[in-house]
């Protein structure tokens, strides 16, 4: 044998070796895929097909009913009903034109609107079928909603013949009370591009209906629920596909919200508003506005806000016709302009509660100091003059107040300067947004001398603290301010955040979250500097008082008359009145507001409060006696 062949055999004789470690690495190979496919058909076979299937279904949604809104005392002012919808899936849409002849036949509706909602919908406007396929194919899109019986009857008896169209009972917004409320409420309407862009990493989808205001807007996250749906199986196409059922998916009613409003007060102030507003009207001519803001002063809550002319949220929550929406966007009167929390104006002799407040606890004044009020005081170089009374002679701060002596006041004032005064009314919360949780509340107006020069073109003079002094000039308040005012006033010096909901409740009544009163500071004024003040207010209806003649037998309550010039003196007054009750243990603080009524606080405010607290604290009514022109 060759050296070469023995070589060869050698070699041979070493191959089981390799053998071996080939058969382990197969074997390892498949040991591998076994435990693989194991894995998957087995452990996670379940979990797979429900991934694969999940991306064959898609969900046709339909709105979870919003959580149910109730008072302080659980009445539900807020609630959600069944109602029957129209919805096209434009998928599963063949013919738009013959379909929706017969469609609009069927519910009474002209094809050619049903198109038009069909591609102008939430803001977006498509081109045609296959645009509107590309971006939504599954939509819904909502048609025509809130059918009678009768237009469902007629259209369930052609719906096998409309492909693509759906008809869904769904939850739509019920406000049961109607127009009372509303801009406490706000309303709801379908989600547009812009909103849908903002809230989309929140979860919403392109087919929500949100709040658009109010606490519907403001407490929109806990309202809205979980949308459930229809769910259908697709091909790769992306196509439904017939005969296949699946089960729907349950939506998940939102959360409700409970109120600190007290319905019987709010009712009681929405119908005595309205009945001042309805006489001034008659009166002067012109449509006119107003507000009632009534807190309880010892923790913020709000147990009634009132701004009128109203609205119906009805109407926008089943679609606002363009019709209904322009009358409102062109009512002189702004019924969409919430006063309570935006109208802001002067606000007259109601904010010598704060100046009678700084006054006293500067040690400018003592409440029982006798000052000779003449009338008139020499302010920096202006005279200012009180108009009405002349000057009350020697009198003491409480006496001042009830008479509202602005010859008092402007002397005041003049000592407190600009500097000090300002700072009391921002401690008294003036000049910032209370914080109340409604959207879109307007902070008011303290001028300041950048202020004046940028907006007035002149600086803040010293002259000016008389006119501040008095509620006049360049400062604005709103009534929720100026309800606060009052209640840091009767409890000596907290000032609250105003509140509305106490409570997030789950569907099933469970308590999610509760709000506790919330301070925003101390006001340090001095125990004898509030005290001056609720006593000058309990005299506002005595003999020298300015709504003498409206006081409430068997309930004393201490108030204060407003009147504001509007347009430099040459407009229509703006009335206030601002009130606490009873004077024993006050369990309310009140503002009322009407806008240029051309009146007097004591003549169109004050009656206003006066038949909230008779009706709420259920005490008799006297005839009034001509009050004050204050």
């Amino acid at each position: 044998m060759n050296p070469r062949s023995m070589r060869r055999s050698q070699g041979w004789r070493r191959s089981p070796y390799r053998l071996a470690a080939f058969a382990a690495a197969t074997a390892m190979v498949f040991v591998v895929l076994i435990a693989r496919l194991v894995q998957v058909q087995l452990v996670h076979g379940a979990e797979y097909r429900a991934a694969a299937l999940a991306n064959q279904v898609r969900l046709i949604p339909v709105a979870a009913p919003r959580g149910i809104i109730y008072d302080r005392h659980g009445r539900v002012l807020v609630r959600n009903k069944p109602s029957f919808t129209v919805a096209a899936i434009p998928s599963e849409l063949h013919d738009t034109g013959a379909e929706f002849v017969r469609l609009g036949r069927a519910i009474g509706i002209a094809p050619a609107l049903l198109v038009h909602r069909l591609f102008h919908h939430r803001g977006l406007d498509y081109a045609d079928l296959a645009q509107l396929i590309d971006n939504e194919p599954y939509g819904p899109v909502i048609l025509a909603g809130d059918l009678s019986v009768a237009q469902v009857a007629r259209l369930s008896e052609v719906l096998d013949q409309l492909p693509g169209i759906d008809l869904e009972v769904q939850p739509i917004r019920a406000y049961p009370y109607g127009t009372l409320g509303s801009h406490l409420f706000g309303y709801v309407g379908a989600i547009t591009e812009r909103e849908y862009h903002r809230l989309e990493r929140f979860g919403y989808s392109p087919n929500d209906v949100v709040g658009k205001d109010g606490l519907e807007a403001e407490y929109d996250r806990y309202l809205r629920g979980t949308p459930g749906g229809k769910r259908i199986v697709v091909d790769a196409a992306g196509r439904a596909i017939p005969g296949i059922v699946l089960p729907p998916k349950p939506a998940i009613p939102g959360d409700g919200l409970v109120l600190t409003i007290d319905w019987r007060l709010q009712t009681i102030a929405e119908d005595a508003l309205a009945a001042e507003l309805r006489r001034q009207d008659r009166a002067t001519g012109r449509h006119l506005g107003g507000a009632v803001v009534i807190e309880n002063p010892w923790n913020g809550a709000v147990l009634a806000l009132v701004s009128q002319p109203n609205f119906d949220p009805n109407a926008f929550a089943t679609g606002i016709s363009a019709r209904l929406y322009d009358s409102y966007l062109n009512d002189p009167a702004h019924p969409l302009f919430d006063r309570a929390i935006d109208a802001a104006t002067p606000t007259g002799s109601t904010f010598k509660l704060v100046t009678g407040t700084a006054a006293i606890s500067e040690g400018i004044i003592t409440p029982n100091e006798r000052i000779y009020d003449k009338g008139a005081w020499n302010c920096f170089g202006r005279v200012f003059r009180d108009l009405v009374s002349g000057g009350l002679g020697w009198t003491t701060f409480p006496e001042a107040l009830a008479a509202s002596e602005d010859g008092y006041f402007y002397h005041i004032s003049a000592l407190l300067g600009n500097e000090r005064l300002r700072k009391w009314a921002l401690l008294f919360g003036l000049g910032s947004p209370s914080g109340i949780d409604l959207p879109g509340e307007f902070g008011g107006l303290w001028p300041t001398n950048a202020w004046m020069e940028r907006v007035a073109g002149v600086p803040l003079e010293p002259a000016d603290v008389c006119s501040l002094g008095i509620g006049q000039g360049a400062m604005e308040a709103t009534p929720v301010q100026m309800a606060d005012v009052v209640s840091v006033v009767v409890n000596g010096g907290t000032l609250y955040r105003p509140q509305i909901v106490r409570e997030i409740v789950s569907p099933d009544g469970r308590v999610i979250t509760r709000f506790h009163p919330e301070v925003i500071r101390r006001v340090p004024g001095t125990p004898q500097a509030f005290a001056a003040v609720r006593k000058g207010m309990e005299m506002v209806t005595s003999a020298i008082g300015t709504a003498y003649g409206l006081a409430i037998p068997g309930l004393p309550y201490g108030g204060k008359t407003g009147t504001a010039e509007t347009a430099g003196g040459a407009g229509p007054n703006t009335t206030w009145f601002v009130a606490f009750a009873p004077v024993r243990h006050p369990t309310i603080a009140m503002a009322v507001y009407v806008e240029r009524s051309g009146g007097y606080g004591a003549t169109v405010a004050a009656p206003v409060a006066r038949e909230i607290m008779m009706r709420y604290f259920r005490v008799g009514k006297p005839t009034p006696s001509p009050p004050s022109q204050r």
